[in-house]
């Protein structure tokens, strides 16, 4: 497509011509496109009664104002961001003490669990130890028991019965040295506990004679003499290796004892009388001696 430039020769006195014939057809037909097409807009929103165009200055301070309120929001929601970001890190360090704090309870905790384990243990080891000991007494206190007459014991023994010389002489009385011969061969020959008539020996015990009987523990007695001794079944043969047990083996083929010994599966022997199971002790007297006899 081409266009004529070459200008029009017009005579002296002639009217200028219009602009849309002296004008570039390009340049003309594009800006009456533009300029029309803005009045064709212009007046179809006066038909319509729409408003009428905001002018640019109009639009200019408008889209001004937009800028500024977005502007303005973008600050507020920057300085609440920051607002935010300061609680939240004042929040991070408050939890990060606490955390701490926890961590060092736990630790404080941690310790006194380990000295509590350490003093349980302790205090089991001192238990343990107590309950063996507790445990040794309380063996050792039986044992003092039976040996003194305090309890009343059973069990295997040896029961050996003693009576007078048939004939009836004199010199065939079972005496009270005799029977203490055979009652010190059984405490040799390791009874655990010796009853006389079902009386109970104790360690102050006395079989003493009294007229022609024997006492034990003030208490006269009438033959047969029964002694019961509660031990193992070895205490016959050890008695008859004791001293004291071959001392009263003498006197009975001597004199004519009536013995007869007698291994039991269970004997049962009374405790002492309550006369023999007080408490006595001996004591130094702090008052000075009066005379020659009192002094050592």
């Amino acid at each position: 497509m081409t266009t004529d430039t070459t200008p029009t020769i017009r005579e002296p006195g002639q009217p200028p011509l219009p602009d849309r014939v002296t004008m570039p057809l390009l340049t003309l037909v594009t800006s009456q496109a533009v300029d029309e097409d803005y009045v064709h807009a212009a007046r179809r929103r006066a038909a319509n009664g729409a408003a009428p165009p905001v002018p640019p200055r109009t639009r200019l301070r408008g889209a001004v104002v937009v800028t500024c309120l977005f502007g303005l929001l973008i600050a507020l929601a920057a300085i609440q961001t920051s607002r935010d970001a300061d609680i939240q890190q004042a929040s991070r360090n408050a939890l990060i003490d606490r955390i701490d704090e926890r961590k060092q309870e736990l630790r404080s905790l941690g310790d006194r669990v380990s000295s509590l384990e350490r003093q349980t243990s302790d205090l089991q080891s001192t238990n343990s130890r107590v309950r063996g000991n507790l445990a040794e007494a309380t063996v050792a206190l039986r044992a003092l028991q039976i040996s003194t007459g305090f309890l009343p014991v059973h069990g295997p023994g040896l029961r050996v019965t003693v009576s007078d010389n048939p004939d009836g002489s004199a010199d065939g009385r079972v005496r009270a040295t005799d029977l203490r011969l055979l009652v010190n061969g059984l405490w040799q020959a390791g009874a655990d506990a010796i009853a006389i008539n079902g009386r109970r020996l104790t360690n102050i015990s006395a079989i003493i004679n009294s007229n022609i009987s024997i006492a034990v523990n003030r208490s006269p007695l009438t033959p047969p003499y029964v002694v019961s001794a509660i031990g193992d079944a070895g205490m016959a043969g050890r008695l008859q290796a004791s001293t004291s047990g071959q001392q009263f083996q003498t006197l009975t083929d001597e004199f004519g004892f009536q013995v007869d010994r007698q291994n039991e599966s269970d004997l049962a022997l009374p405790s002492a009388p309550e006369t023999q199971l007080r408490l006595r002790y001996a004591g130094q007297e702090s008052r000075p001696p009066t005379n020659q006899e009192d002094a050592p």
